[in-house]
């Protein structure tokens, strides 16, 4: 399939002349993972029309039933990460850059965006809803960060809403890859919508009927009522799952109480529960790189007072070192490449990992990074 056709592109007629930008991420083989080609044109379609006056909204999804958005292009960083093991990686560098630049442009954008979080949700997808005004979760939506179990970490902006969630629940994700439902994601405040699959079209051309205007305040207010108007209709509440976390939220919290890695990890790991959904949550920790687990630990610990910019700069800096040394390349030839599920891990035990180890990974990956010139 040709790069472009990764990507459609279509202006849906409003009223009072006005367009909506619709962006269908296309490739359900991929599950809708995100090459550097579609990020270019994501990045490139926005920037044309934030500047034209009657698109006053976009709305962002995935092609087919599956996926919003897997993730990102893994095979292809696999590869450069082989070509070039322990760097210089001018794609990878690529890659995680202009993905960054992507999605800050989505946390900064000055038109509404309206994201369908429909179906598998992770990695890179995160990214790219974390910034969207209105993020809608269906009764299919499937949210994670498994990062841990291939050696990288839960980036695309992460770090910065690790916080907003309810106390340590980010932190269980992270270091578990623990997948939330529809219900989990609004339980949290990932996602602040929801709307049934079989509503979606219905939503689509009430939003097309609304009084736009060039009011970009007005046309907040008139979206959020219609919205508002929307969710009270019984077709739109049609399918929603109960939440598989909202029991177990205490739990959890409790699990994560110790204020130092190794004990929230040992916590986690002689739980002696029955619970599946909790027994699923002890096999990503034990399946995941421990030195991803001590990275994401730091990732919590990042300085509170950083805004968007120094997070996505700091998680720049993390993803390159990361590139050049080898858990990352050895998580994806174990799970994705050749699939037997036996990665070797640099250091295996998480309790016995050295801190210069770690530090090599949160030293700066350029003298200037790349990112210094994002608008704040």
């Amino acid at each position: 399939m040709p790069d472009t056709d990764l990507v459609l592109v279509k202006e849906l007629k409003a009223k009072n002349g006005s367009n909506i930008g619709h962006i269908t991420l296309n490739s359900e083989e991929t599950l809708n993972s995100l090459t550097l080609s579609m990020v270019d044109i994501i990045h490139s379609q926005l920037s044309e029309w934030e500047k034209e006056k009657n698109i006053v909204a976009v709305i962002l999804e995935g092609a087919g039933d599956k996926a919003f958005c897997a993730g990102g292009d893994i095979r292809a960083l696999y590869e450069s990460m082989v070509q070039s093991p322990g760097g210089p990686n001018p794609f990878a560098e690529a890659f995680f850059e202009r993905e960054y630049r992507l999605d800050y442009k989505i946390h900064k954008y000055s038109k509404p965006i309206i994201c369908w979080v429909d179906g598998i949700t992770m990695g890179g997808g995160v990214g790219l809803m974390l910034g969207c005004d209105y993020r809608f979760s269906t009764e299919r939506t499937r949210f994670a960060m498994p990062e841990i179990g291939v050696g990288l970490f839960p980036d695309v902006g992460f770090t910065y809403f690790i916080d907003t969630l309810p106390k340590n629940i980010g932190l269980y994700m992270m270091l578990t890859a623990t997948q939330l439902n529809a219900a989990d994601t609004q339980l949290v405040g990932l996602t602040n919508n929801y709307i049934s699959v079989t509503a979606k079209d219905s939503f689509t051309k009430a939003i097309t009927e609304l009084d736009w205007s060039d009011d970009l305040q007005k046309n907040s207010e008139i979206l959020d009522l219609c919205i508002k108007n929307f969710k009270e209709m019984p077709l739109s509440k049609e399918g929603f799952p109960e939440s598989q976390l909202e029991s177990r939220l205490e739990s959890v919290q409790a699990l994560m109480s110790e204020d130092n890695l190794i004990d929230v990890t040992k916590n986690i790991l002689t739980n002696s529960t029955q619970d599946e959904w909790f027994k699923r949550g002890i096999k990503g920790l034990v399946n995941g790189c421990p030195t991803s687990a001590h990275i994401i630990w730091e990732q919590c610990n990042f300085e509170k007072s950083k805004n968007l910019k120094e997070v996505f700069k700091f998680e720049l800096d993390l993803a390159i070192q990361i590139t050049r040394h080898p858990d990352f390349t050895e998580g994806i030839r174990a799970v994705i490449i050749e699939k037997d599920n036996q990665p070797q891990w640099s250091y295996a035990d998480i309790n016995n990992l050295p801190r210069k180890w770690i530090e090599e990974h949160l030293e700066p990956a350029w003298n200037k990074n790349p990112l210094d010139d994002l608008e704040n």
